[in-house]
């Protein structure tokens, strides 16, 4: 009997042979992607040391500087009733009244400086700063007060700053054409939390009278102030080529080039929703957008508020200039391991059409290799940056990578063409992704364009190609494996 005739085994068809080894590219992918994250933690980890280095350079040097004032604070009396055990009883206690200048002018150069801690590098400055103005004679009247609870012969010039340890040398205070000690300290934290003052005695005049304050201030990174006069302008000069202006206000006027900068600040008191006189502590936002009266307002005082508090309308109203280093390598390398997909995309739709167009296999394991020279860029380009500077490390490390990737293409492809191809395509994207990460205000567009042009290179140079009639080797028979 004839049984029936047995069928030889099929091979998978070419196409289903192509549409296994993009499924396993893509797995590939995927899996390296997962890898990213740990890049991630690893460039988050070097920039929290960083940061460390710089405040511990910063804790010994002289912090962030924000200068507030001058202020003319005035300490009152005030009855305060309480009840205890059903008795009544009134004491008087002691509450500040604080009067804002009419004008205020601040004049200063700042001179910053790079301070190194093994391969980390902070700005620190030291600054020099003329505070001159005028102060109208204070309206007694404005804040209701008994004059005899009012103690003019005790009142205090005061200056908010934030780190007095940065404080270098002595400072020279003229009130009304006369010279006044600075003392350390405030008597009342109800505006700032730390600063200096001067002993006032109000009750000797009763006339607008000019100020002038000489400080030297050294601090790091930045440098602020607060528009508390009725009219503020300020203007700083320094050698740093790249500021940073930041706060509430922008400058009126600037002058930027590789010697320095000069900038200029004007504000009326129309700008900020500060009063000229008020007792107790500074306003908060809630309590300006609740409503009060334009010249005064008055509020029990509470020490826990001061500058540094979040509510606070002078803290909010501050402004200055920002001294930051130009190449911050981490936030750049951040930024180019964003684009790992587009890396391992590029490198490995490389090799996919090397192998149809020369007929040889990659095998899973070389697009791996491939995948980790890729991945290794990152690591590189992190671990030198931070000795030589980006655009140096960006340089070695793409060069390395990419002499690494083509021998490795030339190899298994057995054409030096081929090889050859492969570096000039990576070096293509490499040099426009450097381009792109300059241009951080286009990166998105020039990403985008940069995407477009790839996938249309890439659907010219395949549109004659047979998917169905492809091989990806040499036999003339489908292939068998991946």
């Amino acid at each position: 009997m004839n049984g029936p005739i047995s069928q030889p085994p099929q091979k998978p068809s070419s196409g289903s042979s192509i549409t296994i080894k993009l499924i396993v590219i893509t797995l590939l992918v995927l899996g390296l992607l997962v890898l990213t994250i740990p890049l991630f933690f690893i460039i988050h980890e070097r920039e929290e040391r960083r940061e460390e280095v710089t405040e511990e350079i910063s804790s010994k040097w002289g912090l962030d500087q924000t200068v507030v004032g001058p202020i003319i604070t005035v300490p009152y009396y005030v009855e305060v009733t309480s009840q205890s055990n059903q008795k009544t009883r009134t004491t008087r206690e002691i509450r500040y009244l604080h009067f804002l200048p009419e004008t205020l002018e601040i004049n200063g150069t700042v001179d910053p400086e790079t301070r190194y801690r093994g391969i980390y590098e902070s700005v620190v400055y030291k600054s020099h700063l003329r505070i001159s103005g005028t102060f109208e004679s204070p309206d007694w009247d404005i804040a209701k007060i008994p004059e005899e609870d009012i103690l003019k012969e005790k009142a205090w010039l005061c200056i908010g700053i934030n780190d007095v340890r940065g404080i270098r040398e002595s400072t020279s205070i003229t009130f009304a054409d006369k010279t006044l000690e600075a003392l350390p300290g405030l008597p009342t934290q109800d505006v700032v939390s730390s600063g200096i003052k001067a002993k006032l005695n109000l009750g000797e005049t009763n006339a607008s009278s000019e100020f002038m304050i000489d400080l030297h201030l050294d601090g790091s990174s930045t440098l602020a102030f607060s528009p508390l006069g009725k009219t503020t302008s300020v203007q700083i000069a320094s050698p740093w080529a790249s500021p940073s202006f930041d706060g509430a206000f922008l400058p009126l006027n600037k002058n930027m080039n590789e010697d320095g900068f000069d900038a200029t600040w004007r504000i009326l008191h129309l700008n900020r929703a500060i009063p000229q006189a008020w007792t107790g502590s500074a306003p908060s936002k809630n309590e300006l957008e609740n409503g009060w009266e334009d010249s005064y307002r008055s509020m029990p005082g509470d020490p826990a508020r001061g500058l540094a508090g979040p509510q606070n309308i002078l803290g909010d109203s501050a402004f200055g200039i920002r001294f930051y280093l130009s190449t911050d390598v981490y936030q750049k390398t951040n930024r180019m391991a964003k684009y790992a997909l587009l890396f391992l995309g590029f490198a490995f739709a490389a090799f996919f059409f090397s192998e149809i167009l020369q007929k040889a296999r990659v095998h899973p394991i070389q697009y791996l290799l491939v995948g980790f020279a890729v991945l290794v860029f990152y690591l590189l380009l992190l671990s030198l940056s931070e000795h030589f500077g980006f655009d140096l490390a960006y340089g070695i490390s793409t060069a390395g990578v990419i002499i690494l990737i083509s021998g490795y293409a030339q190899a298994i492809l057995r054409s030096a063409k081929l090889g050859m191809t492969v570096g000039v395509l990576l070096a293509i994207l490499y040099g426009y992704l450097y381009v792109t990460l300059q241009l951080e205000s286009y990166a998105l567009l020039m990403g985008s364009i940069g995407l477009f042009a790839t996938l249309a290179a890439a659907m010219y140079f395949t549109r004659k190609i047979d998917w169905y009639a492809i091989r990806l080797n040499g036999d003339q028979s489908p292939p068998d494996q991946v």
